[in-house]
């Protein structure tokens, strides 16, 4: 079974760092948006998913008869009897006790908060709506709604950033208890308004504060299970991982990608072109696959698909990679190499990133798809 993910690029005001697909919320065009969801979920009448993730942008900016509608078309259309994981993004400022009771009606099981920072100057820096207290307010609510399976994401590595500000940062963000955290390095992405005005991150000190990340979450009983995700005892996130396994999951909305039998395929970037799409779909029967909405598609071949299964397996540090998808002459020699300067370790049929190379992520998978 794919997982579902469900794409809503909305938000109240770009975050400084961000270069993920979004525009500003306008109520008018959102209804518009729904309506166009609604009409793309509908092509999926029946169809059994694993799992759901609805990220954005800012989900939680929906309002709750935005939420409701959104919500009541995946009941109607999609078979969720097996549904191991229903994640929902949200960030403080936009998540109220009535939408909070909403998803968990709906069998939301897991939130994912972008809290970003414990300190109001780093999310004002950051470009964030919300202080920590609103914060604060919101993990409450959640906890007495009954949610029990809550991420949180911070960033680490700001400018003038020190280690023991980031410990700080940590220790308050402990105090939570949450089941999992996505802890990421800040990076300057082209186009960001962080790239313009010239921001720059320091990655030696980055490193610096993810070995300490490594010694304090262990410590607190966190399993650093993918690169930049850390979860308790079973609270690994089911549907990313799927993701990092190389398995089939199905992209609805404006931007959102997919992969279907050995295809990847991404939809219109572009929120009225989106919504266009959508209402000639209304009266079209088209596949999956191939439909009026794909702007991108790629049929992954042999090859690519045990390269891709290699980059993406070894993001899991735990599980890693069989060792049998190091399957052609190419990789093998790739992989003696990395065993070699132990970048990379095999345990008995597996082969996994060590945890010094962590950092060196990126020029170790290139090896693999371009040998």
């Amino acid at each position: 079974m794919p997982g579902l993910y469900i794409h809503i690029p909305f938000c109240k005001q770009k975050c400084h760092y961000c270069d993920f697909f979004s525009v500003k919320y306008d109520v008018a065009l959102v209804d518009k948006y729904i309506n166009a969801l609604v009409t793309h979920i509908s092509q999926f009448k029946n169809k059994k998913i694993c799992s759901i993730y609805i990220g954005g942008g800012t989900p939680s900016v929906l309002s709750l008869e935005q939420i409701q509608k959104l919500l009541q078309a995946l009941k109607e259309n999609f078979n969720l009897s097996e549904i191991r994981e229903f994640t929902f993004e949200l960030n403080p400022e936009s998540a109220s006790k009535d939408k909070l009771h909403l998803l968990k009606q709906f069998k939301v099981n897991r939130l994912s908060i972008g809290l970003q920072s414990v300190e109001d100057s780093s999310l004002n820096f950051l470009g964030r709506v919300h202080n920590f207290r609103t914060f604060c307010d919101v993990y409450d609510t959640a906890r007495k709604t009954g949610f029990d399976n809550i991420n949180i994401d911070l960033i680490y590595g700001l400018p003038n950033q020190t280690v023991k500000d980031w410990e700080k940062v940590l220790s308050r963000a402990l105090a939570f208890s949450c089941k999992h955290l996505s802890l990421y390095p800040l990076s300057i992405e082209e186009g960001t308004p962080f790239y313009k005005t010239g921001i720059v991150a320091d990655d030696n000190i980055q490193r610096d504060m993810y070995d300490r990340t490594v010694e304090i979450l262990t410590k607190n009983g966190y399993i650093h299970y993918e690169i930049s995700n850390w979860a308790k005892q079973d609270r690994e996130s089911f549907h990313n991982s799927n993701y990092w396994r190389n398995f089939e999951y199905i992209g609805i909305g404006a931007g959102a990608s997919g992969y279907l039998k050995r295809n990847r395929y991404k939809n219109i970037e572009n929120v009225e072109g989106y919504i266009e799409s959508c209402l000639l779909l209304q009266n079209t029967v088209t596949d999956v696959c191939g439909n009026l909405l794909e702007t991108e598609k790629e049929y992954i071949n042999d090859e690519l698909y045990e390269s891709e299964k290699i980059m993406l397996g070894l993001r899991l540090l735990n599980g890693g990679v069989d060792i049998n998808c190091f399957d052609n002459q190419k990789h093998k020699t790739v992989l003696l190499e990395c065993l070699k300067d132990k970048t990379l370790e095999k345990y008995n049929d597996r082969i996994k990133l060590a945890k010094e190379s962590v950092f060196v992520f990126n020029q170790i998978v290139l090896k693999f798809m371009f040998s």
